[in-house]
């Protein structure tokens, strides 16, 4: 069966036929945060050309994994840097020195991990943004090369090897 469609949404509007069952029932698009975040079905656009600037609930392994990576390496630069600062090292960022200054060590591991955590978000939801894998992939080798100076950073404090 067809129905007649107004088109400009008033009744006296150019009747357009549509076949029932394929207009879009969607009032609003997925937003960011749904209930079905994580455990939805949507991993990718409902329509043709539905590929960027789309809110997903699930996410491809290897978006998952990206951003497993950026929580263990933020985890771990935490943790080695709170070594390097317990063997008399500096914190290199001001912003994070000024807070380990101001409010000590709580208020830096406080204030390190909510705005990892709050940066990977943010990648996560936005992962089907134009630019946002660019990004992921960006502060994923960040994190590696981050990692690399902490190694550099404890093999200096040990002195020479010989």
């Amino acid at each position: 069966m067809v129905e007649p469609d107004p088109g400009d949404g008033s009744p006296s509007g150019p009747a357009v036929e549509r076949p029932r069952g394929q207009g879009d029932r969607r009032r609003r698009p997925t937003p960011m945060i749904s209930r079905y975040w994580l455990h939805g079905r949507r991993r990718g656009g409902r329509r043709d050309g539905e590929r960027q600037g789309i809110y997903v609930d699930r996410y491809t392994r290897l978006e998952g994994g990206l951003i497993l990576w950026i929580a263990v390496a933020a985890l771990a630069d935490l943790g080695l840097t709170l070594l390097h600062l317990s063997q008399g090292g500096e914190e290199a960022n001001p912003l994070m020195a000024w807070f380990l200054e101001a409010g000590g060590v709580l208020a830096f591991t406080t204030v390190k991990l909510l705005m990892n955590a709050g940066a990977a978000l943010f990648l996560l939801w936005h992962v089907r943004f134009r630019g946002t894998q660019i990004a992921l992939w960006g502060v994923g080798a960040l994190y590696a090369g981050l990692m690399l100076y902490h190694v550099y950073a404890y093999l200096d404090r040990q002195g020479p090897l010989s």
